[in-house]
């Protein structure tokens, strides 16, 4: 008896070493051969190595990755569990990977980040005809004659800005103040406004719960913080849940977890999608009265939710549905503000820091778009659109959006075997180009490549000089970011409309630092503004 226990005994210990050396040599990482890697000494890859760079600050990932590994060449891995994230900063690789060849497509995990929150949204779909049918219906929102349509909304909203922070800065005086939830606020107003037709209120509650007093120290103003309207804090609520998903070993389950165990999840949920369905059938019912009056181009619609209802029904393009309008509207909202709201939160820091850049952007923007003088004109869109009338506030724009490095990097999987740098790299390997890196490459911009010098894009004529070197904010390739013109042309905006409104002094060294830290995107740590009045 005890002979068949002791065989039993063996059998069951030898079976469990045999199963656990299979889950381990499945979970160990497996590095692509002939590319550069930390030593593989067990299942955990570089996830402590990462946590520890990044030491609980939320430290950008590329620069966790630059300092656990390093760039060799242009190409490194990172290993993260079973299969490893081929990291590319080569950016002649780079443009030859996902322009000239079609061997990526959008990383799953992108697709899964999003797809709990928009399953129909362009971002959560791989690249198919359903893809491109969201993609052709929506187009005509990036047109020139649509986005001068919405120019008027977005100087009003960057006018909102700064009748704000006069009302703000005439109760701190000398002190600085945040800016961050202001920019933030200003934004989404912006965006809600060009999407659907209106914006949420967001500083005009802000402006109206202004408080009257303030704590300051060292400088600096401490004014309680306003609490936005609810839709501003649903969307806030989705698009935390995003960066968790995508920042989760495994996004779908993240997502379900979300779904299943938030009910403030699912309260901003419902929030949001009950007032764009509300929203969508009113310009349905509208479209019904205007359609009878003639047929107007959707360019000439007032918001992107017109637009799209009124091409449906005057011009015969496929419908997306009630479902599929609702997410590419969430769509817009999710990219349109955050971006926007982080590039104008580095520009005013960048600011602070560099009077002469601000006189001259200044002098050149009450020159062609005249004074602040209380009855300025909107800014005009012909004169903003053209590089040659306002060649130093396309240089600031451009110089920032390389700067700030808001998209860091971008994600794709391979779909078929690739030779990168000489390297094998087999079909369905991820791979994640360093955009922010390669805008900054010293070996095309030089030296000061870190540093913000707006005049690196004038030739010695004053001239915008659009190829004066790399620059990738919005990524490349057929997956790059399909509201980049937009978002230039807010981001512009708003440089303007402030630029000829106020100086931007100096802010104390504890709050004027140009530490980051990742979400979605590349943030500033602290933004504050102590704000000036141009003579």
């Amino acid at each position: 008896m005890s002979n068949i226990m002791s065989t039993t005994a063996l059998a069951t210990i030898f079976g469990s070493a045999v199963l656990a050396q299979i889950i381990y040599s499945r979970l160990i990482p497996k590095p692509v051969k002939n590319i550069p890697h930390n030593p593989v000494t067990n299942i955990w890859g570089d996830i402590p190595a990462l946590v520890k760079a990044s030491n609980g600050k939320r430290k950008p990932f590329m620069d966790c990755v630059v300092e656990i590994i390093g760039m060799h060449d242009g190409i490194c891995q990172v290993l993260l569990g079973p299969d490893p994230l081929i990291i590319i900063s080569n950016i002649k690789e780079t443009e030859r990977l996902l322009i000239k060849n079609k061997t990526t497509e959008l990383s799953k995990r992108v697709n899964q980040g999003f797809e709990f929150v928009m399953p129909e949204g362009q971002i959560s779909m791989p690249t198919n005809e359903v893809w491109r049918k969201h993609r052709r219906i929506a187009g005509p929102s990036m047109s020139r004659r649509y986005l001068e349509r919405m120019l008027g909304r977005i100087d009003a909203s960057a006018n909102n800005l700064v009748k704000f922070w006069r009302a703000k800065a005439d109760i701190t005086g000398s002190h600085c103040f945040e800016a961050d939830l202001d920019i933030h606020l200003a934004s989404m107003d912006n965006i809600v406004n060009i999407t659907v037709g209106f914006p949420l209120g967001c500083i005009d509650s802000a402006y109206a719960a202004l408080p009257t007093e303030f704590i300051q120290s060292d400088g600096i103003a401490h004014i309680a913080r306003p609490r936005p309207p609810p839709l501003y804090e649903a969307i806030n609520v989705l698009l935390t849940s995003v960066s968790g998903a995508l920042n989760a070993p495994f996004p779908s389950f993240h997502g379900l977890l979300v779904k299943l165990m938030s009910p403030s999840w699912r309260k901003s949920d419902r929030l949001l999608r009950s007032f764009l369905t509300s929203r969508i059938s009113e310009a349905r019912e509208q479209e019904i009265i205007v359609g009878k009056q003639g047929n107007g181009l959707a360019t000439d619609a007032d918001c992107i939710l017109d637009m799209v209802v009124q091409r449906e029904a005057r011009e015969g393009t496929e419908a997306l549905g009630e479902a599929g309008i609702r997410d590419e509207l969430m769509t817009f909202i999710f990219g349109g503000q955050d971006t926007t709201s982080t590039v104008l939160r580095w520009l005013v820091k960048y600011f602070t820091n560099d009077p002469e850049t601000q006189q001259r952007l200044h002098d050149e923007v009450c020159r062609v778009f005249g004074k602040d003088d209380g009855e300025k004109e909107p800014i005009d869109f012909n004169l903003l659109d053209n590089p040659e009338q306002v060649p130093f506030l396309e240089a600031v724009v451009t110089e920032t959006l390389r700067c700030a490095g808001v998209g860091s990097q971008i994600s794709r999987e391979l779909i078929q075997d690739e030779v990168i740098l000489g390297r094998p790299v087999p079909k369905g390997t991820q791979l994640v180009f360093a955009m922010g890196m390669m805008s900054r490459d010293k070996s095309e911009w030089g030296p000061d490549a870190d540093e913000w010098r707006p005049t690196r894009w004038l030739t010695h004529d004053g001239i915008f000089d659009r190829s004066a070197g790399p620059s990738f904010p919005f990524g490349l390739g057929h997956r790059s970011c399909f509201g980049q013109r937009l978002a230039v042309l807010q981001i512009k905006t708003f440089v303007a409309v402030l630029s000829r409104s106020f100086f931007f002094k100096p802010v104390p060294t504890e709050v004027g630092s140009m530490e980051a830290f990742e979400t979605l995107i590349k943030q500033p740590k602290h933004c504050y503004v102590l704000l000036g009045r141009w003579e």
